[in-house]
């Protein structure tokens, strides 16, 4: 059974199901229904009492917890996969045994060394810019909290990813046709090659968009004077509400053509789309309601679409 694969498709469902009903009939939910999935400057103003010990909630600043973990993860990943496909290690056999737990015994690669390689270096570059993000860039709100369900989801979501790789690559799984290749970045396609591309472009929008919210906060001088929310505007602000969440979709859609051949990831990817999307249009619901002036050639999901 193949647990990677199951989580990230209930995970996928449930939040597609979840989301139309919020969308659709949040004026006929009760309030807990909003609270449990309405989080930092668009969570539910109203507070359910009678289910108020179960949701519990902590500061949107534990969102940096996310990123200690997840570098810590990639690190160790990137080291072990650097060891298996350029020194020629062995793969630790209580690694194998650990992605046979989650991933299943029977698990089989179409996957190359290379591709797989490529992706472990872009998510740990991607791992280590959010660590540097939320650790010394970010200014995050003093009233901005996230339930405790979504920081469980934030804790696993990395290494998860990371299990989600190795169980279809190769020498990691146990039968693979190209486990004796070696990692040659001149055998990437074209198409895959863009797409590294295309992943390092997201990459840096995603950091100056943080950046731009960060300096909503600070004065002149770079000194933080407000906690308070404010209308954004410049690069991709211009055309869409949250150019994190788009640039997110992005990079693992550069991600998910380079592992095409990996079923797991499908699944990861399927998570990432309902998850942001679903993140996108609350927040673009948010800025409507609350900023008269915002842009009406800014768009909630797709730039100049919709």
């Amino acid at each position: 059974m193949n647990y990677i694969l199951l989580g990230f498709s209930l995970a996928s469902t449930l939040m597609i199901l979840f989301s139309n009903i919020l969308n659709f009939f949040e004026k006929n939910l009760p309030t807990v229904f909003s609270q449990t999935i309405r989080y930092g400057k668009f969570a539910s103003k109203e507070k359910s009492k009678r289910f108020s010990k179960f949701l519990i909630e902590i500061p949107k600043a534990c969102f940096k917890h996310f990123y200690v973990v997840a570098l810590n993860c990639y690190a160790v990943v990137f080291a072990m996969v650097t060891a298996v496909y350029l020194l020629k290690y062995e793969v630790p056999w209580w690694v194998v045994e650990l992605i046979d737990l989650v991933g299943g015994e029977e698990r089989v690669s179409f996957v190359t060394p290379t591709q797989t390689y490529v992706v472990i270096c872009l998510m740990s570059l991607q791992v280590i810019r959010r660590f540097y993000d939320t650790h010394f860039v970010s200014i995050f709100g003093k009233h901005s909290y996230i339930n405790i369900h979504q920081y469980f989801v934030g804790i696993v979501y990395y290494p998860a990813t990371a299990l989600a790789i190795l169980c279809e690559a190769p020498k990691f799984a146990h039968i693979s046709p190209y486990e004796s290749e070696n990692v040659d970045i001149s055998n990437l396609t074209y198409v895959e090659r863009f797409s590294i591309l295309l992943f390092l472009w997201a990459w840096w929008h995603q950091y100056k968009a943080t950046e731009i919210l960060a300096n909503l906060r600070k004065n002149k001088s770079g000194q933080i004077i407000t906690s308070d929310h404010k209308l954004p505007r410049g690069d991709w602000f211009e055309y869409i509400s949250s150019p994190l969440q788009a640039a997110e979709i992005v990079m693992y859609t550069a991600l998910t053509i380079i592992l095409r051949y990996n079923i797991t990831w499908f699944f990861v990817y399927a998570w990432v789309i309902v998850n942001q999307v679903e993140t996108m249009l609350l927040s673009h619901w948010w800025y409507q309601e609350t900023f008269r002036d915002l842009p009406k050639k800014r768009k909630a999901v797709i730039p100049f679409v919709y």
